[in-house]
């Protein structure tokens, strides 16, 4: 015969979950509240770091420097009024002399023609003071007896910073004697014994009014 006895006999019930008290269950939930406050604060911190990071300053910088988006620099201060202009070279200014050593010269005597450049203007003037530029004319009425570019061999540049005021000065002693375009010889000789001659003196763009002088 089999053996008898109670069906329940060798299982194992689960025991019932220890029941949460009502104050156990608060303070869990401020826990939760706390972190829930706390991971906000650094998403909000965050935020407000990366769009520093990408603004690429603070509200004071705004507009002191150009931006991609078409932003410009803020305008500088207007000069104060009656600020004097910086000074230019005034061309007007350059003024061009001819001068001789004497107004009139002994049969032996040779002229000594002078060409001066003046800056009377208010500004210093770079002026190119070369051989390349100087130009001695000696003339009896519309002949022109003497030109010294006919003649003129390495003509040269040299520029010069003229002050306002300054003046630079070149001589040239003319030997009485007639030229013509291209260095052709020329077999007559300007003449003396009285005779009025003409002088003008120009560098590059500017002439000097005539002077006279008389050859004995």
């Amino acid at each position: 015969m089999g053996n008898t006895g109670n069906p329940g006999r060798g299982r194992t019930s689960a025991a019932p979950a220890p029941r949460v008290s009502a104050k156990v269950y608060r303070r869990r939930r401020l826990v939760a509240a706390i972190l829930a406050l706390l991971v906000l604060v650094a998403i909000v911190a965050g935020g407000f770091l990366v769009a520093g990071l990408l603004g690429g300053g603070s509200a004071d910088d705004a507009g002191t420097n150009p931006a991609a988006d078409g932003a410009t620099a803020k305008p500088k201060a207007a000069a104060k009024a009656g600020t004097p202009p910086s000074a230019v070279c005034d061309e007007a200014g350059i003024k061009v002399t001819a001068a001789v050593d004497k107004p009139a010269y002994g049969p032996e005597e040779l002229p000594v023609l002078t060409l001066r450049v003046t800056n009377s203007g208010k500004a210093p003037c770079d002026i190119n003071v070369g051989t390349s530029q100087m130009q001695y004319q000696v003339t009896s009425g519309e002949d022109i007896i003497f030109n010294s570019k006919n003649c003129q061999v390495d003509p040269g540049d040299l520029v010069k910073n003229l002050a306002p005021g300054a003046s630079e000065t070149a001589n040239l002693v003319w030997k009485v004697n007639r030229n013509a375009p291209g260095c052709e010889k020329m077999v007559s000789v300007p003449g003396r014994g009285g005779a009025t001659y003409g002088f003008v003196a120009t560098l590059g763009k500017w002439s000097s009014d005539k002077v006279t002088f008389t050859l004995q």
